[in-house]
Protein backbone atom coordinates (compact mmCIF):
# COMPACT_ATOMS: atom_id res chain seq x y z
CA UNK A 1 0.00 0.00 0.00
CA UNK A 2 1.44 3.38 -0.97
CA UNK A 3 1.20 6.58 1.04
CA UNK A 4 -1.81 8.06 -0.74
CA UNK A 5 -3.77 4.80 -0.47
CA UNK A 6 -2.97 4.69 3.26
CA UNK A 7 -4.06 8.29 3.85
CA UNK A 8 -7.29 7.76 1.88
CA UNK A 9 -8.09 4.69 4.01
CA UNK A 10 -7.28 6.52 7.26
CA UNK A 11 -9.39 9.55 6.40
CA UNK A 12 -12.12 7.71 4.51
CA UNK A 13 -11.84 10.03 1.50
CA UNK A 14 -10.51 9.85 -2.05
CA UNK A 15 -8.98 12.56 -4.26
CA UNK A 16 -6.82 14.15 -1.56
CA UNK A 17 -3.72 14.83 -3.65
CA UNK A 18 -4.26 18.62 -3.64
CA UNK A 19 -3.50 18.69 0.09
CA UNK A 20 -0.17 16.83 -0.08
CA UNK A 21 3.18 17.32 -1.77
CA UNK A 22 4.12 15.07 -4.68
CA UNK A 23 7.67 14.13 -3.76
CA UNK A 24 7.87 11.08 -6.01
CA UNK A 25 10.60 12.91 -7.92
CA UNK A 26 12.66 16.09 -7.38
CA UNK A 27 10.91 19.32 -8.36
CA UNK A 28 12.49 22.57 -7.18
CA UNK A 29 9.02 24.16 -6.86
CA UNK A 30 8.39 21.91 -3.85
CA UNK A 31 11.23 23.62 -1.97
CA UNK A 32 8.92 26.48 -0.95
CA UNK A 33 5.52 26.30 0.84
CA UNK A 34 2.60 25.78 -1.55
CA UNK A 35 -0.44 25.98 0.74
CA UNK A 36 -0.95 22.30 1.54
CA UNK A 37 -1.83 22.18 5.23
CA UNK A 38 -3.19 19.35 7.39
CA UNK A 39 -4.51 20.86 10.63
CA UNK A 40 -4.46 18.02 13.17
CA UNK A 41 -6.42 18.57 16.39
CA UNK A 42 -5.22 16.78 19.52
CA UNK A 43 -6.26 15.77 22.99
CA UNK A 44 -3.33 14.69 25.18
CA UNK A 45 -4.61 12.70 28.15
CA UNK A 46 -2.41 12.17 31.22
CA UNK A 47 -2.58 8.43 31.96
CA UNK A 48 0.01 8.81 34.72
CA UNK A 49 1.33 11.74 36.70
CA UNK A 50 3.45 14.12 34.61
CA UNK A 51 6.45 16.36 35.31
CA UNK A 52 5.94 19.18 32.80
CA UNK A 53 8.58 21.83 33.29
CA UNK A 54 10.72 23.98 31.02
CA UNK A 55 14.05 25.76 31.29
CA UNK A 56 14.17 28.13 34.26
CA UNK A 57 10.64 27.30 35.39
CA UNK A 58 8.82 25.47 38.15
CA UNK A 59 7.79 21.80 38.08
CA UNK A 60 4.61 22.80 36.22
CA UNK A 61 4.50 25.44 33.48
CA UNK A 62 1.41 27.61 33.94
CA UNK A 63 -0.50 30.06 31.75
CA UNK A 64 -2.75 32.71 33.32
CA UNK A 65 -6.03 32.83 31.40
CA UNK A 66 -9.19 34.66 32.44
CA UNK A 67 -7.76 35.21 35.92
CA UNK A 68 -6.92 31.52 36.56
CA UNK A 69 -3.75 29.50 36.10
CA UNK A 70 -3.77 26.48 33.78
CA UNK A 71 -0.95 23.96 33.18
CA UNK A 72 0.39 23.93 29.64
CA UNK A 73 2.73 21.86 27.48
CA UNK A 74 4.90 23.78 25.03
CA UNK A 75 5.14 22.38 21.50
CA UNK A 76 8.88 21.72 21.88
CA UNK A 77 8.14 19.34 24.76
CA UNK A 78 5.81 17.24 22.60
CA UNK A 79 8.08 17.41 19.54
CA UNK A 80 11.15 16.15 21.41
CA UNK A 81 9.26 12.98 22.41
CA UNK A 82 7.55 12.71 19.01
CA UNK A 83 10.85 12.90 17.10
CA UNK A 84 12.40 10.23 19.29
CA UNK A 85 9.41 7.94 18.73
CA UNK A 86 9.67 8.40 14.96
CA UNK A 87 13.40 7.62 15.12
CA UNK A 88 12.62 4.40 17.02
CA UNK A 89 10.17 3.40 14.28
CA UNK A 90 12.71 4.22 11.56
CA UNK A 91 15.51 2.29 13.29
CA UNK A 92 13.26 -0.74 13.79
CA UNK A 93 12.36 -0.75 10.10
CA UNK A 94 15.99 -0.18 9.06
CA UNK A 95 17.21 -3.10 11.16
CA UNK A 96 14.68 -5.36 9.41
CA UNK A 97 15.05 -3.99 5.87
CA UNK A 98 18.61 -2.64 5.81
CA UNK A 99 19.51 -3.72 2.27
CA UNK A 100 16.27 -2.35 0.82
CA UNK A 101 16.60 1.04 2.52
CA UNK A 102 20.31 1.37 1.69
CA UNK A 103 19.32 1.11 -1.99
CA UNK A 104 16.92 4.03 -1.47
CA UNK A 105 19.70 5.95 0.29
CA UNK A 106 22.20 5.08 -2.43
CA UNK A 107 24.71 4.19 0.28
CA UNK A 108 26.14 1.03 1.83
CA UNK A 109 27.27 2.50 5.15
CA UNK A 110 25.39 1.98 8.41
CA UNK A 111 22.65 4.59 8.78
CA UNK A 112 22.41 6.27 12.15
CA UNK A 113 20.46 9.31 13.35
CA UNK A 114 19.89 10.51 16.91
CA UNK A 115 18.92 13.54 18.93
CA UNK A 116 21.80 14.35 21.24
CA UNK A 117 23.07 17.69 22.54
CA UNK A 118 26.43 18.83 21.23
CA UNK A 119 28.38 20.49 24.03
CA UNK A 120 28.96 24.22 23.66
CA UNK A 121 32.45 25.17 22.58
CA UNK A 122 33.77 28.65 23.23
CA UNK A 123 31.09 31.20 22.44
CA UNK A 124 29.06 28.81 20.29
CA UNK A 125 25.64 27.80 21.57
CA UNK A 126 24.76 24.22 22.41
CA UNK A 127 22.91 22.58 19.53
CA UNK A 128 21.41 19.22 18.69
CA UNK A 129 23.92 16.92 17.02
CA UNK A 130 23.91 13.37 15.69
CA UNK A 131 21.30 14.10 13.01
CA UNK A 132 21.88 12.38 9.67
CA UNK A 133 20.20 15.09 7.53
CA UNK A 134 18.76 12.49 5.16
CA UNK A 135 16.10 10.39 6.94
CA UNK A 136 12.34 11.13 7.08
CA UNK A 137 12.73 12.42 10.65
CA UNK A 138 15.30 15.04 9.65
CA UNK A 139 13.44 16.00 6.48
CA UNK A 140 10.07 16.43 8.27
CA UNK A 141 11.17 18.02 11.55
CA UNK A 142 14.17 19.90 10.17
CA UNK A 143 17.72 20.43 11.35
CA UNK A 144 20.37 23.10 11.85
CA UNK A 145 23.76 22.76 10.22
CA UNK A 146 27.24 24.14 10.66
CA UNK A 147 28.75 27.05 8.79
CA UNK A 148 30.04 24.78 6.03
CA UNK A 149 26.48 24.04 4.85
CA UNK A 150 24.38 26.31 2.66
CA UNK A 151 21.04 26.07 4.46
CA UNK A 152 19.17 25.08 7.61
CA UNK A 153 15.99 23.07 7.18
CA UNK A 154 12.86 24.35 8.92
CA UNK A 155 10.36 21.92 10.38
CA UNK A 156 7.30 21.26 8.25
CA UNK A 157 5.34 20.46 11.42
CA UNK A 158 4.31 23.50 13.48
CA UNK A 159 2.39 23.77 16.74
CA UNK A 160 1.51 26.28 19.41
CA UNK A 161 0.61 25.39 23.00
CA UNK A 162 -1.30 22.52 24.58
CA UNK A 163 -3.45 23.82 27.43
CA UNK A 164 -5.03 21.84 30.25
CA UNK A 165 -8.80 22.12 30.26
CA UNK A 166 -8.66 22.20 34.08
CA UNK A 167 -7.19 24.95 36.29
CA UNK A 168 -4.21 24.38 38.57
CA UNK A 169 -6.39 23.59 41.60
CA UNK A 170 -7.99 20.64 39.78
CA UNK A 171 -5.02 19.41 37.72
CA UNK A 172 -1.90 19.65 39.92
CA UNK A 173 -0.90 17.57 42.93
CA UNK A 174 2.20 17.96 45.15
CA UNK A 175 4.07 14.78 46.15
CA UNK A 176 6.89 14.35 48.67
CA UNK A 177 9.75 11.93 47.89
CA UNK A 178 12.96 10.71 49.47
CA UNK A 179 16.12 12.00 47.81
CA UNK A 180 17.52 8.91 46.09
CA UNK A 181 20.49 7.87 44.04
CA UNK A 182 19.15 7.72 40.46
CA UNK A 183 20.99 4.57 39.26
CA UNK A 184 20.03 2.42 42.26
CA UNK A 185 16.84 4.18 43.39
CA UNK A 186 17.97 3.87 46.99
CA UNK A 187 18.91 6.41 49.63
CA UNK A 188 22.45 5.04 49.72
CA UNK A 189 24.74 7.40 47.77
CA UNK A 190 27.80 5.37 46.77
CA UNK A 191 30.19 8.31 46.37
CA UNK A 192 29.43 9.53 49.88
CA UNK A 193 29.22 6.09 51.44
CA UNK A 194 26.28 7.06 53.60
CA UNK A 195 22.50 7.02 53.59
CA UNK A 196 20.60 10.25 53.08
CA UNK A 197 17.39 11.32 54.74
CA UNK A 198 16.63 14.31 52.57
CA UNK A 199 13.13 14.90 51.21
CA UNK A 200 11.99 16.82 48.17
CA UNK A 201 8.69 17.73 46.55
CA UNK A 202 7.42 17.70 43.00
CA UNK A 203 4.35 19.37 41.56
CA UNK A 204 2.80 16.83 39.19
CA UNK A 205 -0.01 16.87 36.66
CA UNK A 206 -2.82 14.68 37.99
CA UNK A 207 -3.78 11.43 36.28
CA UNK A 208 -6.71 12.02 33.91
CA UNK A 209 -5.94 15.66 33.13
CA UNK A 210 -6.74 16.48 29.46
CA UNK A 211 -4.74 18.95 27.34
CA UNK A 212 -5.95 20.31 23.99
CA UNK A 213 -3.96 21.68 21.07
CA UNK A 214 -3.29 21.54 17.36
CA UNK A 215 -0.43 20.93 14.94
CA UNK A 216 -0.17 22.12 11.36
CA UNK A 217 1.58 19.69 9.00
CA UNK A 218 2.64 21.64 5.93
CA UNK A 219 3.56 20.34 2.48
CA UNK A 220 4.12 16.74 3.59
CA UNK A 221 3.87 13.86 1.17
CA UNK A 222 1.15 11.28 1.96
CA UNK A 223 3.75 8.78 3.25
CA UNK A 224 5.39 11.42 5.47
CA UNK A 225 1.96 12.40 6.80
CA UNK A 226 1.02 8.78 7.58
CA UNK A 227 4.36 8.14 9.30
CA UNK A 228 4.07 11.38 11.32
CA UNK A 229 0.56 10.46 12.52
CA UNK A 230 1.65 6.91 13.42
CA UNK A 231 4.62 8.22 15.42
CA UNK A 232 2.48 10.87 17.13
CA UNK A 233 -0.16 8.46 18.45
CA UNK A 234 2.58 6.10 19.65
CA UNK A 235 4.28 8.85 21.64
CA UNK A 236 3.42 7.52 25.07
CA UNK A 237 5.64 9.52 27.47
CA UNK A 238 6.45 13.21 27.68
CA UNK A 239 8.04 15.51 30.23
CA UNK A 240 10.71 14.93 32.85
CA UNK A 241 11.78 11.80 34.78
CA UNK A 242 10.14 9.53 32.20
CA UNK A 243 11.33 6.38 33.94
CA UNK A 244 8.79 7.15 36.70
CA UNK A 245 6.33 9.65 35.21
CA UNK A 246 5.01 10.93 31.90
CA UNK A 247 2.53 8.34 30.56
CA UNK A 248 0.11 9.93 28.09
CA UNK A 249 -2.32 8.96 25.36
CA UNK A 250 -2.66 11.07 22.22
CA UNK A 251 -6.16 11.27 20.73
CA UNK A 252 -6.84 12.74 17.27
CA UNK A 253 -10.52 13.72 17.03
CA UNK A 254 -10.37 15.93 13.93
CA UNK A 255 -8.26 16.80 10.88
CA UNK A 256 -8.91 19.78 8.60
CA UNK A 257 -7.21 19.77 5.19
CA UNK A 258 -6.85 23.27 3.80
CA UNK A 259 -4.65 25.74 1.92
CA UNK A 260 -3.90 27.57 5.17
CA UNK A 261 -3.69 27.02 8.93
CA UNK A 262 -6.92 27.30 10.91
CA UNK A 263 -7.76 27.57 14.61
CA UNK A 264 -5.36 27.22 17.56
CA UNK A 265 -4.88 25.48 20.87
CA UNK A 266 -6.13 28.59 22.67
CA UNK A 267 -9.30 28.71 20.58
CA UNK A 268 -10.06 25.08 21.40
CA UNK A 269 -9.29 25.70 25.07
CA UNK A 270 -11.99 28.38 25.15
CA UNK A 271 -14.53 25.80 23.93
CA UNK A 272 -13.66 23.07 26.46
CA UNK A 273 -12.45 25.02 29.50
CA UNK A 274 -13.44 23.32 32.76
CA UNK A 275 -14.44 19.98 31.16
CA UNK A 276 -12.72 16.81 32.39
CA UNK A 277 -14.72 14.24 30.39
CA UNK A 278 -12.69 13.25 27.32
CA UNK A 279 -15.75 12.19 25.32
CA UNK A 280 -17.35 15.59 25.83
CA UNK A 281 -14.09 17.35 24.93
CA UNK A 282 -13.88 15.37 21.67
CA UNK A 283 -17.51 16.18 20.85
CA UNK A 284 -16.94 19.90 21.36
CA UNK A 285 -13.70 19.90 19.33
CA UNK A 286 -15.48 18.19 16.43
CA UNK A 287 -18.30 20.71 16.67
CA UNK A 288 -15.75 23.53 16.65
CA UNK A 289 -13.77 22.20 13.67
CA UNK A 290 -16.93 21.71 11.59
CA UNK A 291 -17.28 25.50 11.58
CA UNK A 292 -14.40 25.49 9.05
CA UNK A 293 -16.19 23.27 6.52
CA UNK A 294 -16.66 26.15 4.07
CA UNK A 295 -12.90 26.68 3.76
CA UNK A 296 -11.46 23.21 4.56
CA UNK A 297 -12.15 19.54 4.07
CA UNK A 298 -13.09 18.63 7.63
CA UNK A 299 -12.80 15.04 8.87
CA UNK A 300 -13.94 14.05 12.37
CA UNK A 301 -13.94 10.92 14.51
CA UNK A 302 -14.05 9.84 18.13
CA UNK A 303 -10.35 9.11 17.57
CA UNK A 304 -8.41 8.46 14.36
CA UNK A 305 -5.75 6.55 16.31
CA UNK A 306 -7.13 2.99 15.86
CA UNK A 307 -7.43 3.29 12.07
CA UNK A 308 -3.96 4.91 11.86
CA UNK A 309 -2.49 2.02 13.86
CA UNK A 310 -4.26 -0.57 11.70
CA UNK A 311 -3.43 0.91 8.29
CA UNK A 312 0.15 2.04 8.92
CA UNK A 313 0.97 -0.90 11.16
CA UNK A 314 0.06 -3.42 8.45
CA UNK A 315 1.96 -1.53 5.74
CA UNK A 316 4.73 0.09 7.75
CA UNK A 317 7.74 -0.83 5.64
CA UNK A 318 6.06 0.30 2.39
CA UNK A 319 5.18 3.64 3.99
CA UNK A 320 8.58 4.09 5.65
CA UNK A 321 10.39 3.25 2.40
CA UNK A 322 8.27 5.77 0.49
CA UNK A 323 8.87 8.40 3.19
CA UNK A 324 12.64 7.82 2.83
CA UNK A 325 12.41 8.31 -0.93
CA UNK A 326 10.19 11.39 -0.53
CA UNK A 327 12.52 12.96 2.02
CA UNK A 328 15.58 12.51 -0.16
CA UNK A 329 13.69 13.99 -3.12
CA UNK A 330 12.69 16.95 -0.93
CA UNK A 331 16.35 17.48 -0.09
CA UNK A 332 17.16 17.47 -3.83
CA UNK A 333 14.32 19.96 -4.40
CA UNK A 334 15.93 22.37 -1.97
CA UNK A 335 19.39 21.95 -3.47
CA UNK A 336 18.04 22.54 -7.00
CA UNK A 337 16.13 25.59 -5.80
CA UNK A 338 19.26 27.06 -4.19
CA UNK A 339 21.34 26.45 -7.33
CA UNK A 340 18.75 28.21 -9.48
CA UNK A 341 19.02 31.44 -7.45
Amino acid sequence: MNGMEAVSKILGKENLSQFFADLSKPNKENAVPRGRVANVFLVILAEGELVIRHEGGEDVTLATLDGEKYPMILHEKLVSAWRREMLEQLRHDYDTHKEDLNKVRGKNDEWHCSLRPTAAAGKKEERIGGLCRECPNCMVFGYAVGEEEKYNLKSRIEGDVYLSTLPEQRSVVVRTFNAVDEPTHTTFIQSEGARTGALFRLSLIRVGTPFVGKVAMKDLSPAEFALALYSLIHTTRIGGIKSDFGKVRVIIPAIALCDHEVSSGYEMFQKVKGIDNVGEIVRKINEHVKAYEKECMVLTSNDFSPIITEVVGKNKHDIVKEAWSNGLNFKRCIEEFIKSK
